[in-house]
């Protein structure tokens, strides 16, 4: 049965040659709370305790994932504000850092991009009802007002317009390529001089915001591509898709069946296991968007969530009760074990975490040597932080990921998730621009990309009417 037939865009294909494209889907930490039946549910919450058996019942009705229900209408097209929030690092002495030195970066921004995101092609399928198989649209558009409030017209910031430096992601990630694959001299070689043919053989960039956010077109990666022409030309921290665009087929499963499974992925942008990782646990695609969670949560239950710009699922634990919005809510935050390497936890050997502490590598799924963290290394290693000048000081209240989840319905009320985009580089000997590097491998932020949002105003004033 076709549920939602809308659009009949262009696909954009998953590849795994992407060379950046580090949110090609969306990312499931975004809010599009089912708000509509929590007012139905909530204004009887005296019901819980007098009628425990009846709420349950009431509540696992409205928040199956079936046409119908109104949890299924806010999937469809969620309508909370969603923004992504980018603050990019500005390296003031790349020479210096040509050289060896440590990095000195100085921030720019924040940058307010709101969300949109529709679910579209949506089909229930005949043999399979538990099943929900969709695609979806999802793009970004700046918000001049938000990003200036409180500025005066000199200090306006606009990404379009705005430059700063930062690491040459795609030369980094070519030379890395080579190396790492003990590639033929000649082919390094040649590597090296189109990267000076064109100007690209340098450490460093200067380029726009919205470029390095959303992507540019690369003059070394456009002549690499005319003997290896399924190499991707784009760079970009995040894929902005156009309107017209759709992503690959999805399925989650719809609670029907079970409803301790609400809303878990069964298959993300085509494919039932990823290519990426080392061991098929790795490779296992689990967890929910992070819009909703099984109804009846427990203070001791595991929170997994599907986070596609990580290419894995993350795992929430319950840190406390608190009032979020004026309801009370669960808070659950991404623990510090989850980000250590191998060697501390062996479940992150299959994630091929064998650097330092606090790191995502990424490397094998975006073929350049990038690394994810939180931001200023919150429970990373501390010599990451001590190697790079002009970080923001470490505060765990502020910089790490959490979300707050109504108990009783399992619903998302409000998420603050932050990650920061590094980039390892090292001495490359055959390089010009990394010759004179040191030989250990050192991160260097480009960006943190935080995601903001929770119920909106008109739906919070239903609910504490």
């Amino acid at each position: 049965a076709v549920v939602s037939t809308q659009s009949t865009g262009t696909h954009f294909p998953h590849t795994m040659t992407r060379f950046l494209s580090l949110n090609r889907a969306s990312q499931r930490l975004s809010i599009a709370a089912a708000a509509c039946f929590l007012l139905a549910v909530l204004m009887s919450l005296f019901v819980v305790v007098i009628f425990p058996g009846v709420f349950q019942m009431v509540v696992r009705s409205q928040v199956l994932l079936t046409p119908g229900t109104l949890s299924f209408e806010q999937w469809l097209a969620p309508t909370p504000v969603v923004y992504r929030v980018a603050t990019v690092y500005n390296v003031t002495n790349p020479l210096e850092m040509i050289a060896g030195k440590e990095p000195v970066v100085e921030a720019l921004g924040p940058y307010f991009y709101r969300e949109y995101r529709q679910k579209i092609n949506v089909v229930v399928p005949v043999d399979a009802v538990e099943e929900l198989w969709f695609e979806e649209k999802k793009w970004y558009e700046f918000d001049f007002d938000k990003t200036n409030a409180g500025r005066s017209n000199s200090s306006f910031l606009d990404p379009f317009k705005d430059k700063f430096t930062t690491i040459n992601i795609a030369y980094i990630g070519v030379a890395y390529n080579l190396t790492l694959t003990n590639a033929p001299k000649w082919e390094i070689l040649a590597a090296g001089t189109a990267a000076a043919a064109v100007g690209e053989n340098h450490l460093t960039m200067t380029k726009t915001v919205n470029d390095v956010i959303f992507g540019y077109e690369d003059k070394l990666l456009e002549i690499l591509k005319v003997k290896m022409p399924d190499l991707p030309t784009t760079v970009q921290l995040l894929y902005n898709m156009s309107q017209s665009d759709i992503t690959r087929r999805s399925v989650v499963d719809s609670g029907k069946k079970d409803f301790t499974q609400l809303g878990q992925y069964r298959e993300w942008q085509g494919f039932a296991k990823l290519p990426y990782w080392g061991n098929t646990a790795a490779n296992t695609i689990n967890g929910t968007e992070g819009l909703f969670f099984h109804p009846g949560l427990n203070k001791t239950e595991t929170l997994s969530i599907w986070a596609d710009d990580m290419f894995r699922s993350i795992i929430m634990e319950f840190e406390k009760e608190e009032k979020c919005l004026g309801l009370k809510t669960f808070k659950y935050r991404t623990p510090a074990y989850s980000m250590l390497n191998a060697t501390l936890n062996p479940n992150n050997a299959g994630f091929y975490s064998f650097g330092p502490n606090g790191m995502t590598n990424l490397t094998s799924a975006v073929h350049a040597p990038i690394m994810l963290s939180k931001p200023s290394f919150l429970c990373g290693d501390p010599w990451l932080l001590e190697e790079v000048t002009g970080l923001p000081p470490v505060d765990p209240v502020t910089m790490d990921t959490n979300i707050w989840v109504e108990p009783h319905t399992g619903l998302l009320v409000s998420a603050n998730k932050q990650l920061q985009i590094n980039i390892m580089i090292q001495r490359e000997a055959m390089f010009p621009g990394l010759t004179k590097l040191r030989k250990e491998a050192r991160f260097v932020p480009i960006a943190v990309i935080q995601e903001t949002g929770g119920l909106d105003e008109a739906l919070l004033k239903k609910f504490n009417s």
